[in-house]
């Protein structure tokens, strides 16, 4: 999912749109205003956040007209009215709106809804049959119903794949300082199960451990919601549907996955949001066909570079 992408000349326009979905347009609060200030910087750009005027909605049709980066506002304008860890009815009417006005169909609207109305067991459902069926979808079409047995069998508990966990442990052999190696010692540091022993992820979602490896960030809440923006950032198909799920899981407190406990206030917007830049600037799709086992031998360092993957640093947002 790319994050800067609009021009110079329509950066002012945009972040005049965010502020239609503010909780008050006129009195933004802290985190608002941040949200605005790391978005600008995203885009290098030298807007005053601080004396923005919301944008009629008909004005912002006529001059940003490109679906795909119609799409991305009304995503960040998504994202805008869920920074503060609550939506008022105001707001979701305004993103409809912005919706409509844009012709923009976004599925995410209908979980944003759903959670900002108490229905936290429908969100979840809603977020988990999106999420899953990504990866069914994939599995389905690669290895018909042999694909979505291997992702379901770790989920019913149906017992160890001897074969398929004994790859994992052997990645224990290889040199010091190599992708397979590294991840080798981050789930045993852990006590995380290998794909195939009890308790362990189906393979085709590995590479979300993988990423931890590549990324450099840790497995603690807040570096799980940079991870999952992360991993937004480098997924090229729908990646908006995982920062959903990081902000309802790590910010909203809903939990979405059973693996991980769910928090509030989680969302630290520069970190966050520069998380994602860096998995957008990786030139890999670590979700889609992406062949570890043919790099497992590279030294991490190695890789990141290979991938265009930025150095692993704070944001500079002042």
């Amino acid at each position: 999912m790319d994050i800067a992408i609009f021009s110079p000349e329509e950066l002012p326009l945009v972040l005049g749109t965010l502020t239609i979905v503010a909780a008050k347009p006129q009195a933004l609060t802290p985190l608002e205003q941040e949200f605005l200030q790391v978005v600008n910087q995203l885009h290098q750009g030298d807007v005053s956040v601080n004396h923005l005027s919301p944008i009629p909605t008909t004005k912002v049709a006529e001059i940003i007209t490109e679906p795909h980066h119609r799409q991305r506002l009304l995503q960040m304008a998504m994202v805008m009215a869920m920074v503060d860890g609550e939506i008022t009815p105001c707001q979701q009417k305004a993103l409809y709106s912005l919706a409509e006005t844009l012709n923009v169909s976004e599925q995410g609207l209908r979980v944003l809804h759903t959670a900002a109305n108490g229905h936290k067991l429908l969100a979840r459902i809603d977020m988990t049959r999106r999420i899953m069926s990504k990866f069914m979808g994939a599995a389905y079409q690669e290895e018909g119903f042999v694909g979505i047995k291997k992702i379901m069998t770790p989920f019913i508990g149906s017992g160890e794949d001897s074969e398929i966990a004994w790859k994992y442990r052997q990645l224990g052999l290889l040199p010091q300082g190599t992708l397979g190696r590294v991840y080798w010692e981050h789930c045993t540091r852990q006590r995380f199960s290998f794909p195939g022993e009890a308790g362990g992820i189906p393979e085709r979602m590995v590479f979300h451990d993988f990423g931890h490896i590549l990324s450099g960030y840790g497995t603690d809440p807040q570096g799980e919601i940079q991870q999952g923006a992360f991993q937004v950032g480098f997924i090229r198909e729908d990646g908006f549907v995982f920062l959903l799920f990081v902000i309802l899981q790590f910010h909203w407190g809903i939990k979405i996955t059973p693996v991980a406990d769910a928090y509030q206030g989680l969302f630290n917007i520069p970190l966050v949001m520069h998380a994602l830049q860096r998995g957008a600037a990786c030139n890999v799709d670590l979700s889609d066909n992406w062949n570890f086992w043919k790099v497992v031998d590279v030294p991490v360092e190695d890789l990141r570079q290979r991938y265009g993957i930025p150095p692993f640093s704070p944001p500079n947002l002042s």
